[in-house]
């Protein structure tokens, strides 16, 4: 009867954290993946350039980068639901 409850206790410990983390997470703002924006450019440089001028402008909240083989990048916006 010990282990049983001892087992017990552990399962509530673990299901009231994991209930917080679950409420901590609702609380944050939910973000969505928008399209590729695709422009001309060869390097991650390239690519961070566009996606910083894009959060400086306030247009998205975070952003992607992967270099394509035909001589563009594409940045991968991410904006505040």
């Amino acid at each position: 009867m010990r282990k049983f409850t001892r087992a017990a206790v552990v399962s509530a410990g673990l299901l009231a954290l994991s209930g917080a983390t679950a409420g901590a997470a609702q609380a944050a703002p939910a973000v969505h993946q928008g399209q590729d924006i695709v422009v001309p450019g060869t390097t991650i440089a390239d690519c961070q350039a566009v996606g910083d001028k894009l959060v400086s402008q306030k247009l998205i909240v975070s952003y992607a980068c992967m270099v394509n083989p035909d001589g563009t990048v594409s940045v991968t916006p991410y904006y505040n639901d």
